[in-house]
């Protein structure tokens, strides 16, 4: 593993091309001056005809392309899209948490032993398809090597084989599943599965650690990540005794050039060496954010990528004095978008809060949502938050104004225990997660977990469980109702009877991974109605305080074609 530390120089800096002010991204327009018209129209005629033909292959329509003819009129062509074979499942385990050792400002961040009782796991499902297919699949090490286990070999292709049976004499699919429980590692690792059927995998993983000693006490919990170019982390902090280390992974096979946009409670932070940063093939490098932003109560990260699609997560830690405050791996919640929501704020009960909260230094202990706008024009907030029995009101209505660049923190420590979501719309792009902690009494270390947003629920997402860890789902829906099925994944991959839980709009609804039987290792989730969100929650049992929230995993089924640009 390569690390970086957070006072890396910027090196051959380029501004990386999708960036824009408001979080998006922007195009160039070209004119065609008078000259040359003559040919300008002759290959304008030539691109009209190749449009013909790749629109005959394609089959597919997304858009409309304009296209110059004589006398200035211009004749509307639909862009065509063309279809794309299925690819391969991959999604990568970020390494367990370490204790940063040594100086931040030197050459390397060193990392220590965590504990004597610290314990980092993967869990892991690879489903078959409706004959009992398993596609090839393993988990290895981001770095190469040997593989840590196989999951299935590779699939099998066969023109000749005859079509598999799809489902049993009581009519049932076939179905079944590929199952890891309790794999140790000790760097970040890969979940690879091939596509079978034409489809691509369905798969998912997630890394779990705990401890009952030592500074990094606690529990935290994160998926395995698929790649992408432009994410958010959120929840972060880098006050005295706070530790956020981001770990940038590169799973693909073309380097990557990384850029990082910081940003505060009170705007963006300029931090020129987050500029340009190299990221090899099948490397990872950890970046001292406190090298960048220091002193931030808040702190969000936008990670855009050049060439090679990369993973991140940022081990968050705290220690106040010699007491543990907490860890959590935080991981990429949805894109900035105009609406936001984050299920499974979990809220401890008031009169034990409040007893952790007035002690001296411990008022970031207390639950928040954070929402970050990346844009360069100010922000009104409408924010709902929803219980097990509705709508719950916050102060001032839920309506808040948010500097633009900054981050908008909103106190929730005045809401009874339970579990909760936020719905937060704006009239510009936002980014959003919860901050939450557990502890049990004062003068004891206290946990903290971050719930970043989450997208839609769809079909087939999966959920892992982690061993000896109390786990329950979170669902809810803005308005209307949904319908939210769980199927239950036994350790021999067999599937159970699914089961179906109506969720209200303007609820949220618990659901305890225990309802759904014994020996349950994994959920396959599915909604269907009205739009549904959803988070796990998870927490140790006895005397230490733990507690980690994971957004419900995109779904995998990845993009089916892609939009094909006509030019000459």
């Amino acid at each position: 593993m390569t690390e970086l530390p957070g006072n890396t120089e910027n090196t051959d800096h380029q501004d990386h091309p999708h960036k824009a002010d408001d979080g998006g991204t922007s195009g160039k327009r070209q004119r065609q001056g008078s000259g040359g018209r003559r040919a300008h129209w002759a290959r304008g005629v030539a691109g009209v005809a190749t449009g013909v033909v790749l629109l005959g292959g394609a089959g597919s329509m997304v858009a409309w392309s304009i296209v110059a003819v004589p006398g200035g009129a211009a004749i509307q062509l639909p862009v065509p899209t063309a279809a794309v074979p299925p690819g391969e499942f991959s999604a990568v385990c970020a390494a367990p948490p370490r204790l940063l050792d040594g100086e931040v400002d030197g050459v390397d961040p060193n990392f220590s032993p965590v504990s004597e009782t610290a314990e980092s796991s993967i869990g892991a499902m690879v489903l078959s398809d409706l004959g009992g297919a398993l596609p090839g699949s393993s988990l290895s090490p981001l770095a190469g090597g040997e593989s840590l286990v196989t999951i299935a070999g590779d699939t099998a292709e066969s023109g000749d084989s005859a079509a598999p049976e799809v489902s049993n004499e009581d009519g049932l699919t076939n179905r079944t599943a590929g199952v890891v429980r309790g794999q140790q590692i000790e760097g970040p690792t890969v979940l690879r599965a091939q596509a079978v059927g034409g489809q691509q995998a369905t798969a998912g993983a997630s890394l779990t650690y705990a401890a009952t000693d030592g500074d990094l006490r606690g529990l935290a919990s994160a998926n395995c990540q698929s790649p992408g170019s432009d994410f958010w982390v959120l929840g972060a902090s880098t006050t005295v005794g706070s530790t956020a280390v981001l770990n940038l992974h590169n799973p693909s096979l073309t380097p990557a050039t990384v850029n990082l946009d910081l940003h505060g409670a009170d705007g963006p932070i300029e931090a020129p060496g987050g500029q340009g940063i190299l990221l090899p093939p099948g490397e990872s490098q950890s970046i001292v954010l406190a090298g960048f932003a220091a002193n931030q109560e808040q702190l969000a990260v936008r990670v855009l990528s050049d060439g090679g699609s990369i993973t991140g997560v940022i081990q968050q830690s705290v220690l106040r004095g010699l007491t543990p405050g907490g860890v959590e791996l935080i991981q990429p919640g949805a894109a900035a978008s105009s609406t936001q929501f984050v299920s499974g704020i979990q809220v401890q009960d008031q009169d034990t809060a409040q007893a952790i909260q007035e002690q001296d230094g411990y008022a970031s202990a207390s639950p928040s949502l954070q929402v970050v706008v990346p844009g360069g024009t100010d922000a009104v907030l409408d924010i709902r938050l929803y219980g097990p029995d509705g709508e719950v009101e916050l102060p001032g209505g839920g309506v808040v104004t948010a500097v633009a660049g900054g981050i908008a923190s909103i106190p929730l420590d005045s809401l009874p225990a339970g579990n909760y979501a936020a719905a937060i719309s704006s009239d510009v792009l936002v980014a959003a997660a919860a901050k939450v902690s557990r502890g049990s009494e004062p003068e004891e270390p206290v946990d903290l977990a971050v719930a970043p947003s989450t997208g839609r629920l769809g079909s087939e997402h999966v959920a892992v469980l982690p061993e000896n860890v109390d786990s329950s789902f979170v669902f809810s829906a803005p308005s209307g109702r949904s319908e939210v099925q769980l199927t239950p994944v036994a350790g021999d991959g067999t599937l159970g009877e699914a089961k179906v839980f109506s969720i209200a709009g303007g609820t949220a609804v618990s659901v305890p991974s225990a309802d759904l039987g014994d020996g349950v290792v994994s959920v396959l989730i599915a909604a269907t109605g009205d739009p549904a969100y959803g988070a796990q929650v998870q927490s140790l049992d006895g005397d230490t305080p733990g507690i980690s929230i994971t957004p419900i995993a995109p779904g995998s089924a990845g993009q089916q074609s892609v939009a094909v640009n006509l030019g000459y």
